[in-house]
């Protein structure tokens, strides 16, 4: 697996749902993932290398420093380049030649994976993870530029298979890139943690669990459930996963306190799913998203979902699992709340867990990986 998202020692949150499909994946093969780091916060001050063996699973992440500068942006890519061969050759001096190479997201582990095609005649699978395929993000697809543009083309006529964790963004791809026949996989959440529990009856609790980044629009989230307190609605408020001190602030200001609203921080997995487990509904009021992992993992443990008709979400949030609502009306999402609380009990918490575990759950990712390498590598 050629990784251009992985998380590692310094970012332990980058790309973590591609690490939880390599473990998926290891369940039916044999994978190798290669992933190659450049860090520029001065945490990495030499060239370091990190291997890690479990079963069915090898882990070799590759850290070096680099700068910010043009000049150094530029001296990073080749050098990016260079330690990721090494480490393809390493693995090749040791195993052979793999069966098969998968490339995950194209900018910029593509390259390797044209480059092995291209020297060992080496098939690769492509799996794309990166939502800039509409008119929403910033840093859109359409506004790179036109070397960027012709490059993921490239990767993806050139690969035997395409992957993709959302027909929403698979469409994306088809519509702006080219057109190209995708396998949806989803996002896969571990069951063994994320498990349906019955809830206390009250107070009602909504959970909120992101990064907070201006498009997860967590300051919508905080108005609309000051609309529902102002409506002497019984309920509470679990943010999960702040990074900066600006969405507290925001909550004081619209007079937001403890215990009716509580903050985090950043958790482990195991806490965002223990947390999950004590809550009774998950809210989602993103601009745009492509296929949210907390959404499964709040299915998983029973508990439905409101979340805004973007992106990918209408296909895992329906009227059996959840409440759909339009981004950027605070007063539509405060509305939904309140129905939640009002239906929660029409809601099968434990069916839900059921249903979301037949198409998150590892058994069921790992062998829709098997299926794809088997269909292009069924020698292997």
């Amino acid at each position: 697996w050629l990784c251009s998202w992985y998380p590692g020692a310094v970012e332990p949150f980058n790309g973590d749902f591609i690490q939880r499909h390599a473990r998926a994946a290891a369940l039916y093969n044999d994978i190798y993932v290669i992933h190659v780091y450049g860090d520029s916060s001065g945490q990495i001050r030499e060239i370091k290398k990190d291997i890690k063996k479990a079963e069915g699973l090898s882990e070799h992440l590759v850290y070096f420093p680099r700068t910010n500068s043009l000049f150094g942006r530029v001296k990073a890519h080749f050098r990016w380049l260079s330690l990721f061969r090494q480490a393809i050759r390493k693995y090749m001096v040791e195993n052979g030649k793999p069966d098969l190479v998968h490339v995950h997201i194209p900018h910029k582990a593509g390259h390797l994976g044209l480059w092995l095609r291209s020297k060992y005649k080496l098939p690769f699978v492509v799996s794309e993870h990166w939502g800039i395929y509409n008119e929403v993000e910033q840093l859109n697809y359409a506004g790179r530029p036109s070397r960027f543009k012709r490059f993921t083309k490239t990767v993806f006529e050139k690969a035997v298979r395409c992957i993709s964790v959302s027909r929403y963004l698979a469409d994306g791809v088809n519509r702006l890139v080219l057109p190209k026949p995708f396998t949806i996989i989803h996002n896969v959440t571990d069951t063994s943690l994320f498990f349906y529990k019955k809830r206390e009856t009250t107070p009602f609790r909504f959970i909120h669990v992101s990064n907070m980044v201006s498009l997860k629009n967590a300051e919508g989230i905080l108005r609309a459930f000051q609309l529902l307190r102002q409506k002497g609605a019984d309920c509470t408020l679990s943010m999960l996963g702040d990074t900066n001190a600006a969405i507290r602030n925001y909550a004081v200001g619209l007079g937001l306190s403890h215990p009716a609203v509580t903050f985090s921080g950043e958790v482990p997995y195991q806490a965002v799913a223990a947390e999950m487990q004590l809550a009774h509904c998950l809210v989602l009021y993103s601009n745009i998203e492509n296929s949210p992992c907390v959404i499964g993992e709040a299915l998983c443990t029973g508990m439905p979902v409101i979340a805004t008709s973007v992106g990918g979400v209408p296909e895992l949030v329906n009227e059996n699992n959840g409440i759909l609502v339009q981004p950027g009306d605070d007063t539509a999402l405060a509305a939904a709340m309140e129905k939640m609380m009002e239906l929660y009990g029409n809601f099968d918490g434990k069916k839900i867990a059921e249903d979301a575990q037949r198409i998150f759950g590892y058994d069921i990712i790992g062998k829709q990986f098997d299926e794809v390498y088997t269909s292009v590598s069924p020698s292997r």
